[in-house]
């Protein structure tokens, strides 16, 4: 059973590259890889989650500070505002 799962989880891994590679070079194409919309969004989206794996650290030890809450709450709309400005100019 774990080769079966195993054998599964390569294969998956394998189309995923795949798919993105073919992704990454529609995106080359269409310019979207130089915008500065599309750095942003990436940069803000890395900070969510640096953030959200700093939560879960701090969660540990104690109550979450509510200046980390007031961050989320103002990235994850940031993000949303960024995607769809994105998905604006760039249709894919």
């Amino acid at each position: 059973m774990t080769i079966i799962l195993s054998i599964a989880f390569v294969a998956m891994l394998a189309w995923l590259t795949v798919h993105a590679r073919r992704q990454s070079t529609e995106r080359v194409a269409s310019g979207l890889l130089r915008s500065p919309l599309y750095w942003s969004a990436t940069s803000l989206t890395m900070v969510l989650l640096g953030l959200a794996m700093c939560m879960a650290y701090l969660q540990r030890s104690g109550p979450i500070p509510p200046l980390l809450w007031i961050m989320v709450a103002v990235l994850v709309p940031a993000i949303l505002v960024l995607r769809r400005a994105l998905k604006w100019r760039y249709p894919l």
